[in-house]
């Protein structure tokens, strides 16, 4: 072939090699198009919903945001008032910083803001006398007759299940626990002379009817026995010793009497060396984590008191604090003379706080509604600046305290009602707050009007 032929041929080539491959370009380029327009869509969409979620919850923050001091804040449904420390000022509120020599001789004391029942309600107030819990009261009774060895409790120990109150010597438990070894030695001798008996008849040296009264005697054995087991189970001795009674040797005129429930012993009528009568009491273990207040209604508040509302118990013992129950009880009956009925509120009773005789007060919340309570705060923790009530807010630095503004009611008792600014889980300066106020005036000359 001529270098021209070749020529021409080569040209001929690269023309159709640049016609096939413009349209294979082209489709490749719209493949890839339409691999990332769906890719470049979802990043557009995720970074819409990313917008609108941040949106929602600045909208969300801003409306859950709390309040700023002044704003009221009611007093928690809670049985304690105490709180967690505060964190720290409030936007718009000042701090006072002391030294640690100076809160050394300051005398500060910081107590949780106190709660009490609100004044509006001082109509449906009744006087009330607190009880053990009857429900949660067990005696401590002797089951067999004796003289009383020791007792290891006193009145008003706390004491747990299981636990040695008394040990009694009993000669009917020793009797009894003599017969149960006589018994249970007969029942071996019994075992044998049947499983002898069985044999003979086997090979035809004892008759049937021997066998029959063997097993009769054997039977009977065994029923004196588990009743016999029985009985010093009764008289109080635990299975394992009872399991443990195979001699003479081994029999124990001394029964162990224990705690039959956890709590705390509030009777005791036995002393060592008193002769005693099978079940007699000897003592009363009551669980005081709850308890009852016992309250005298008029008949005309009759009608707002009714089974599972609530009520607030408060004492002055304790001022500024409210324990909370619900009415358990509400005597069916009038006592004509007083023409009130017995209303029984339960309780729970932390620390054990509320003693039993103890005289408190009851406010009953409304039907279908709740018990109105208000925080207080005593007059000591409050001082004026600038004509304006305040208080010092404790915070989680012991050495920081906090300037809060607050609205306060009419002094009641030593104590001001607080309308608003506080809440009954804030903890406040109820002693040395003077200084407080002095340290805050030296240090801001300039804010004092």
């Amino acid at each position: 072939m001529s270098e021209n032929n070749q020529s021409e041929h080569d040209e001929e080539v690269v023309e159709k090699t640049t016609t096939i491959s413009e349209p294979a370009k082209e489709t490749r380029v719209t493949q890839a198009r339409r691999v990332s327009s769906p890719n470049r869509n979802k990043a557009a969409v995720v970074a819409i919903v990313a917008v609108v979620a941040i949106a929602g919850i600045a909208i969300l923050a801003w409306v859950l945001w709390p309040s700023q001091a002044g704003k009221p804040v009611p007093a928690p449904r809670t049985i304690s008032v105490a709180g967690p420390a505060n964190e720290g000022a409030k936007p718009g509120e000042q701090k006072v910083t002391l030294t640690a020599d100076q809160l050394q001789h300051a005398g500060i004391k910081v107590e949780p803001v106190g709660e009490r029942t609100a004044p509006e309600m001082a109509s449906q107030l009744a006087t009330g006398i607190v009880q053990p819990n009857a429900y949660h009261e067990t005696p401590v009774v002797s089951l067999v007759s004796g003289i009383v060895r020791s007792v290891r409790a006193e009145l008003g120990q706390t004491v747990g299940r299981g636990q040695t109150l008394a040990v009694v010597s009993s000669n009917e438990l020793a009797e009894t626990e003599s017969r149960y070894v006589t018994a249970s030695a007969e029942l071996d001798e019994h075992h044998k002379h049947h499983r002898r008996t069985e044999k003979l008849v086997e090979i035809g040296a004892a008759s049937r009817e021997e066998f029959e009264m063997a097993t009769t005697k054997l039977k009977t054995a065994e029923a004196d026995v588990a009743n016999l087991r029985q009985r010093l189970l009764l008289l109080g001795l635990s299975p394992s010793r009872v399991n443990g009674l195979n001699t003479s040797s081994q029999v124990s005129s001394e029964v162990v009497i224990p705690a039959p429930a956890s709590g705390s012993v509030t009777t005791r009528s036995v002393n060592p060396g008193e002769v005693i009568q099978a079940n007699k009491e000897l003592m009363r273990v009551t669980d005081l984590s709850s308890v009852w207040v016992v309250g005298q209604v008029y008949e005309k508040d009759l009608g707002r008191v009714v089974v599972g509302s609530g009520a607030s118990v408060t004492s002055d013992t304790y001022p500024g604090r409210v324990f909370r129950g619900r009415v358990s009880y509400v005597e069916p009956s009038l006592d004509t003379a007083t023409r009130t009925a017995q209303v029984r509120i339960e309780l729970a009773n932390p620390g054990q706080a509320l003693k039993l005789g103890m005289y408190v007060n009851v406010a009953f919340a409304t039907i279908g509604g709740a018990e109105n309570t208000v925080p207080v705060v005593p007059v000591a923790a409050v001082q004026n600046i600038n004509n304006q009530q305040t208080v010092f807010i404790a915070t989680s630095d012991p050495n920081v305290f906090v300037l809060r503004p607050v609205r306060l009611g009419p002094e009641i008792n030593g104590f001001y009602p607080v309308l608003e600014g506080l809440a009954a889980t804030e903890r406040i300066v109820v002693e040395g707050s003077f200084l407080l106020r002095a340290e805050w005036l030296k240090t801001n000359p300039a804010n004092v009007r």
